[in-house]
């Protein structure tokens, strides 16, 4: 079987993401039908985080990165549902590809304390896990989070991330 048969057969039916907090920490945890390096490069290109940011709820309009330590990110989209802009940014200050990613995270339409994200992508047997620790200021604000509807989101993206992957494996076939 090759590697797009084996990503087409695992996107037919998509993976939910599983989150668990502790005190100022969430972790999300996904696994994806593809390769580490096809993860890395769907969740790190501007070309491919347009396909998937906010799938569904709104219009990306702005996605910056400078994928370098020290290099900023921007990501923006106008809500579908209220047409608000809704706006993150952050900056990146560890890459080692395609196995660990970590930067800060902040939403900007509040003037939010940064958050910290460290993503570790684990392959095995042509899948591939992604486990993000993201530490907040407090409790507090990943109860902010949670209830803001964040999952329902990020759920839709990583789906989407999915059809991505698919797409890059057909690529690389």
């Amino acid at each position: 079987m090759s590697s797009t048969e084996s990503v087409q057969q695992a996107t037919a039916a998509h993976e939910r993401a599983t989150i668990t907090t502790e005190g100022s920490e969430m972790v999300i945890t996904r696994t994806f039908p593809a390769p580490a390096d096809l993860v890395f490069e769907a969740m790190t290109n501007p070309e491919h985080i347009r396909k998937w940011w906010g799938a569904g709820h709104g219009t990306m309009t702005v996605c910056e990165v400078d994928l370098r330590e020290g290099g900023a990110w921007h990501f923006a989209q106008t809500a579908g549902s209220s047409g608000d802009e809704v706006s993150f940014s952050g900056h990146y200050t560890t890459i080692d590809r395609p196995g660990h990613l970590v930067h800060t995270e902040r939403f900007d339409n509040i003037d939010s304390p940064y958050s910290l994200i460290d993503t570790t992508y684990t392959e095995e047997a042509g899948k591939t896990t992604l486990r993000a620790t993201i530490t907040y200021d407090s409790p507090e604000t990943v109860q902010m989070v949670l209830d803001s509807g964040m999952e329902s989101g990020m759920q839709s993206s990583y789906d989407a991330i999915d059809d991505v992957v698919l797409a890059l494996a057909g690529e690389a076939a």
